[in-house]
């Protein structure tokens, strides 16, 4: 201990005589050059150096374009300071006794260079033997229901043999004192929990000490919608939606997850679920709540003027749709919606859309669809929907155009708070037509397998959905997951013939993955990073009629894609526009908000914009079993953002790193010329929202 105290008077010393002697003002500043720990095995550095002030100074680049560009592009050096490293010292000792560590000793040694006046600091650790959990006794809940007993012990954070850890020991009690208040306990009393270390045993014994006091349930509910709106959802669909009911033990979990479901329901603009009176009373254990719901207009007619990233390219939309949100009553909606999406924006010429011969022009892209869906909440449950969807579509690609009609049956859960599962049946008609020809392509075979067929498939689908992300549009932090199942084939040759029909159809077995991460590395929202991986592959079974329908193949490339190629223009298939059964992607982008907190410039909002560096990865294949590492394209490049309300607009250029495609050399990025080949491939994107 005196050590650290001879350090400190040391290093303090060394910061004022310098600069006084010198005639300067102030005292000198010494730049801490370096920070690192040593001796620490069991807790890493950034678990240490998230508890000390105390920082190492950025890189020289950082240091520059904070000093000479701006300071809010930069980064400011750090300098050491004695008061903040004495409070940086005795956090480290406190970690190691919060994790367990009594027997810890923490020392520092400091590298001066007054010349040069930089010091260096290195933390050195003994950490010693760890403490572990010997007993744990909860008090004042034996008097509690036995469900809620089971409840608690089931769920348990701590356990006897585990590490004592002091967040552990509060988490417990956080999910203690949850359990209470969700179950009718809303005035029980949490005491600060005991850790008892016994010096002959190095181990602790926890207790937690708990008062529940009476238990309260849900009173009268009032419904109060807007006076001011002339159309009123019936009492009787708002009541089924809520979690709980006149009786129920009190739960403000239960009032959240009411306001949510109401806000699914899309027939309301706000909606509120608050208790009738600020406070409770023992003298009466019933708490009146009031649901307060302002609803939508049910019909709507919406035109249609807008952009989208559909098929991994940049789109051009014009549509429009009516809605009815109470159709028939009990918040049944009702919509149809015509749309055209035009993706050929660089070629784009009106009069090639209405001649005669328009579809066999190659040059133009673009799907016009016809969608009529009645979507049914509350299907055995309020977290469960029902839907119904007719559609046709006319699919217009470069080489051929698909007439595909779809009926859909869906049916939607809410299984958890993050969570949500999709169960799906289609039927879906398809008759692509070569532009070539103006024909049936069903004579067309690809590798053996004929593709672009006229096809009668009925598809079964399965997804499950864990979203943790912490905004729709720009997330900062979390993930998104999903994993979707599909099997095609099953019911046409279980029961095609009771229906007369012998259209070919497809039998296979589709899965499929994404997985989205996010994290702040600056701590500051300054650099995002965003990561990215999608998988999947079909494969026939059975003695199949036709191969897998091409609007359920994959494709690569675009601006949600690898960025080095345009939409549908990679591939290791014979042809890309087929697409493959088989894909593996992988991307990565730094988000960095490269003038956050720098106000205006005229009429723009510089901290809305964005720069991006990514780097992708991937292909798709014909076969799963044709999947080579020697394949898989590469590509990076830098992007622009602008933050709007609806999401960021993104401008992205990607450059070929690697191009399995060349097989006469080149196919790496330093075996090109740069400017007259590198540069002159480079791919120019628009989007909407981000990548990924």
């Amino acid at each position: 201990m005196k050590r650290i105290f001879l350090f400190f008077l040391l290093a303090l010393a060394l910061t004022y005589p310098v600069g006084m002697a010198r005639g300067q003002e102030g005292p000198t500043r010494f730049e801490v050059i370096r920070m690192k720990f040593q001796g620490n095995n069991i807790l890493n550095a950034d678990q240490l150096s998230s508890v000390v002030r105390t920082r190492q100074t950025p890189w020289a680049f950082w240091k520059f374009m904070y000093r000479i560009v701006s300071e809010k592009i930069g980064e400011k050096p750090e300098y050491f300071d004695p008061a903040t490293f004495v409070s940086d010292f005795a956090q480290v000792q406190q970690l190691y006794k919060e994790q367990g560590f009594y027997a810890s000793t923490v020392d520092t040694a400091f590298q001066v260079d007054v010349e040069a006046r930089t010091i260096g600091i290195t933390f050195l650790i003994k950490e010693g033997a760890r403490s572990f959990i010997d007993s744990i006794e909860y008090k004042g809940l034996a008097q509690l229901p036995s469900d809620l007993q089971e409840e608690i012990n089931e769920g348990q954070l701590i356990k006897l043999k585990d590490p004592s850890i002091i967040q552990n020991v509060s988490a417990e009690v956080r999910r203690l004192a949850s359990i209470l208040e969700n179950n009718g306990y809303v005035e029980a009393k949490v005491h600060p929990p005991s850790v008892r270390h016994y010096a002959s045993t190095n181990n602790v014994a926890v207790a937690f000490t708990f008062q529940p006091g009476p238990r309260y349930q849900f009173g009268a509910i009032e419904v109060r919608q807007d006076s001011t709106v002339k159309e009123q959802v019936d009492r009787s669909i708002i009541l089924r939606h809520l979690d709980f009911a006149q009786g129920d033990f009190y739960g403000e979990s239960k009032k959240v997850e009411s306001e949510r479901n109401l806000n699914r329901l899309g027939i309301f603009e706000a909606s509120k679920i608050e208790n009738k009176f600020a406070s409770v009373s023992p003298a009466n254990l019933d708490i009146p709540i009031v649901v307060q719901a302002r609803p939508r207009p049910f019909q709507e007619l919406t035109p249609e003027v807008g952009l989208n990233d559909q098929n991994n390219a940049f789109n051009l939309l014009f549509g429009i749709g009516y809605s009815h949100r109470n159709f028939f009553g009990g918040a049944r909606n009702f919509s149809t919606r015509l749309r055209f999406n035009l993706q050929s924006v660089g070629g784009f010429d009106l009069s090639r859309l209405v001649a005669k011969d328009n579809l066999r022009d190659t040059t133009i892209v673009y799907k016009l669809e016809a969608t009529t869906q009645l979507v049914q909440p509350y299907f055995i449950d309020n977290k469960t929907t029902i839907s119904a969807t007719l559609s046709g579509v006319l699919d217009k690609r470069k080489d051929y155009y698909i007439p595909i009609y779809r009926g859909r049956v869906g049916v939607t859960s809410q299984a958890a708070t993050y969570t949500r599962t999709f169960y799906d049946w289609e039927l879906e008609w398809i008759d692509p037509i070569l532009i070539s020809t103006l024909q049936s392509t069903s004579a067309v075979t690809i590798g053996g397998t004929r593709l672009y067929e006229r096809q009668f498939n009925s598809i079964l689908t399965a997804t499950i959905q864990r979203d943790k992300r912490n905004d729709i549009f720009s997330p900062t932090q979390g993930f998104f997951h999903s994993l979707s199942v599909e099997e095609s084939g099953l019911l046409p040759k279980m029961f095609g013939g009771l229906f007369g029909t012998h259209l070919p159809y497809a039998q296979y077995v589709k899965i499929a993955g994404l997985a989205q991460w996010y994290w702040d590395a600056s701590n500051r929202k300054t650099v995002i990073w965003a990561a990215r991986l999608h998988a999947g592959a079909a494969q026939m079974y059975g003695d199949s009629p036709t191969g897998v329908p091409i609007t359920r193949r994959f494709f690569v490339g675009g601006s949600s894609s690898v960025r080095g190629w345009r939409a549908r223009d990679l591939g290791a298939v014979p042809n890309k526009e087929e697409g493959g059964t088989a894909i593996a992607e992988a991307n990565i982008e730094a988000r960095w908000n490269l003038f956050q907190g720098s106000g205006s410039l005229w009429f723009i909002e510089l901290d809305k914009i964005g720069l991006v560096f990514f780097y992708d990865i991937g292909n798709v294949w014909s076969a799963p079993a044709k999947i080579r590492t020697t394949e898989f394209a590469m590509a990076s490049g830098f992007g622009f953002r602008y933050n709007t309300i609806a999401g960021p607009i993104r401008i992205d250029f990607g450059l070929r790193v690697y191009d399995p495609q060349q097989t006469t050399g080149g196919a790496w990025i330093t075996q090109r010329k740069f400017f007259t080949e590198t540069l002159s491939s480079m791919v120019f994107h628009i989007g909407i929202l981000h990548a990924f």
